[in-house]
C-alpha cells in the first residue's frame, strides 16, 4: 500500500487532506510541523509527502536540508499560497526530493491526480 504523508499546520486542511486520501486507498500519516514530519519520517517511510511551505519552526529549506540525512527519502509536494515565476518554479523543484508544487487554494481532484502521477514515476 502506498503510503503518503500530510504535513501542514491548519488542522483543518490536514484532516481533510488526510480524510481524502485514506479514502483514495492510501496509508496515511499526519504532522503538523517540521519537526514533527522529520521525526516519524524514518518509522513511517512514506513514498510522499505533502509539505505546507509556510509553517511555524523549521523552513521549508532547513526541512529538506534534514531531510537528506535521514534515510527514507519520499517525494514531496509543496502546498503554498505563493505563486512563482517560472524561474523561481525551478528552482523549487530542484530542491531535494521536492517533484511539484500546488498553490493554495487548490482543486483536491487536482491534488489527487498529482500525487498519482508521481507514485507512479519511478
Amino acid at each position: 500500500m502506498t503510503k503518503v504523508m500530510v504535513v501542514d499546520d491548519e488542522p483543518d486542511l490536514r484532516e481533510m487532506l488526510n480524510l481524502m486520501l485514506h479514502k483514495e486507498g492510501f496509508e496515511t500519516e499526519m504532522a503538523e510541523d517540521g519537526s514533527e514530519f522529520l521525526n516519524k519520517l524514518d518509522s513511517f517511510n512514506p513514498d510522499l509527502v505533502t509539505l505546507d511551505v509556510m509553517m511555524p519552526g523549521l523552513t521549508t529549506s532547513e526541512i529538506l536540508k534534514k531531510l537528506k540525512e535521514k534515510k527514507s527519502k519520499p517525494k514531496i509536494i509543496l502546498l503554498t499560497v505563493v505563486r512563482y515565476s517560472e524561474e523561481e518554479k525551478e528552482k523549487i523543484l530542484e530542491m531535494g526530493n521536492v517533484v511539484d508544487y500546488i498553490t493554495k487554494p487548490f482543486d483536491i481532484d487536482e491534488l489527487t491526480e498529482r500525487i498519482y502521477k508521481h507514485i507512479n514515476q519511478q
